[in-house]
């Protein structure tokens, strides 16, 4: 489809360029480290340098990784108003987001349960700001890349 003259251009060269291949790869790194980090960050009771510094690993490997799928192709079909996107793209984008809202409401709702559930039948074991902090650290930074993770897993490779 072309732009009609009272259509606006899209600057798509602001944003990484990703493959398919390569923009699921990456999201997977991303979110799976989030995951990793905030699971691992559970278990830090003592001062175990070498454990301490491979969390952090991986929460800094699941941030960089979630900026940089935020900066891609991906996120800029994922977040352009409808003047910038054709039929098909508006399509997926709005699937996108149906799929990243689900999954935003369902982490919060498994917050919530669990963290009133276990205060509840484990009496003696409180969960802490810093973990709510570090859960919500965790939603925010996954359902941000969501959408564009959800474009980026439905489109195929040139070829498959």
């Amino acid at each position: 489809m072309t732009n009609s003259p009272s259509r606006p251009t899209p600057d798509r060269s602001k944003y990484i360029l990703l493959t398919p291949n390569g923009a699921k790869a990456l999201s997977a790194v991303a979110i799976g480290s989030m995951y990793a980090w905030f699971v691992l960050k559970l278990f830090l009771t003592d001062e175990q340098p070498a454990l301490q510094l491979a969390v952090g690993a991986l929460g800094l490997i699941g941030m960089i990784g979630t900026i940089v799928m935020f900066l891609c192709t991906y996120s800029f079909v994922a977040n352009s108003p409808d003047d910038y996107l054709d039929e098909r793209e508006i399509q997926d984008r709005n699937a996108a987001h149906m799929r990243a809202y689900a999954y935003a409401v369902t982490m919060l709702l498994v917050g919530y349960i669990v963290s009133d559930v276990v205060g509840k039948v484990q009496l003696g074991f409180t969960i802490t700001s810093g973990v709510v902090t570090n859960y919500l650290n965790l939603a925010l930074f996954t359902s941000l890349v969501m959408p564009a993770t959800v474009l980026a897993w439905r489109d195929r490779e040139v070829g498959e």
